[in-house]
Order: C-alpha cells, then structure tokens, then sequence
C-alpha cells in the first residue's frame, strides 16, 4: 500500500507512576522505511507500544492507516507452543491433515477456508528467514533465541501489513 502512514497528533504519556515520557509529540511517517533511534530509555519501545495499540496515550491520537504489524522486543511466547501455533495457522493445518485423511466435515473445510496452500506460503517465509526445515510441528523450546525472533518476524510478514513496528529485533537474531 503505497499510502501506508503513522501519525501521532499531540501525543503525550506518562507511566502510572507520574513519570513522563514524552509530552505533546506530534510525528508523521509515509510510506517508506523509518528507523526511530534515540538512547536507551527515551521512550522508543513505549511509542511503538502506543502505536500498536498495547498502551493507551493519556492525551493525544495515533492514527494508523493501513494493516499494522508489531514485533515487540520481548515475544509473549512460551517454551510449549508449536510453529504452527506461533504463526497462527495450527488450526488450519489440523484441518487440512484431517481432510487428508479423509475426514469430509464440513467444518474442516470452512476452517481452511482460501487457505489450501497455508503451509507451503508459510515454510517459504520460514525458509526465507533462515528457518528451513523446522518443522510446523517443532516445539518452541527446541529453538535458538535467533530463531525464535525470525520466527515472529515470519508471523507478522505471512500477514503481509502495511506497516511494519519492529523493535530492536537483532538484539536476538542469529548472526550466521
């Protein structure tokens, strides 16, 4: 979407505590690539918790326009939750392994949905970020740190948004 934008009108927020962050920011992003640098503590990761919409500013407006994706710096993920939970298609792939084994129930059929390919779009988003051959079914805990943060980044790039939060996402990616 060639008119994807942020933009934040008079933003201001404090924590509970009364500690500001920022006061009246107002800021404006196109379309296009944007880093936000700033030092640690500056308010980065609370403005792009803002944006996202995981925290509410206590003046001001964010309006996004287009699909928005967000890879927070710490991944609410635990240890026992598969790929295919991760990118948030295990129930489609449980409907397309029943219908293969030849179980016809209506419902599998809507769950799938236009989704027939969902494993083959997905492994090539894994294979393109480095995850070749981890399988949809590999538990979370048998991954690296690295892996884990491509595997998110893999979850928010299948669902193709318009804008893409990211934040610092190498502090956990494999080098190699």
């Amino acid at each position: 979407m060639s008119d994807a934008s942020i933009v934040c009108s008079n933003l201001s927020f404090s924590w509970p505590d009364g500690t500001p962050v920022f006061h009246d920011l107002s800021w404006t992003v196109g379309d296009g690539r944007t880093g936000l640098v700033a030092p640690n503590g500056a308010g980065k990761s609370t403005l792009l918790k803002l944006i996202a919409g995981e925290l509410s500013p206590n003046r001001g407006s964010v309006t996004v326009k287009g699909l928005l994706g967000y890879l927070p710096q710490t991944l609410p993920l635990t240890g026992d939750m598969t790929v295919a939970e991760v990118l948030g298609i295990a129930p489609v792939v449980e409907a397309l392994d029943a219908i293969a084994a030849g179980d016809v129930d209506e419902r599998h059929f809507a769950t799938v949905g236009d989704d027939w390919d969902i494993e083959e779009r997905s492994r090539a988003q894994l294979d393109r970020l480095g995850l070749d051959g981890v399988p949809l079914a590999q538990r979370l805990h048998a991954l690296s740190g690295g892996q884990v943060v491509s595997l998110g980044l893999a979850t928010q790039l299948i669902r193709q948004p318009d804008v893409l939060l990211l934040d610092e996402p190498t502090n956990n990616l494999d080098l190699d």
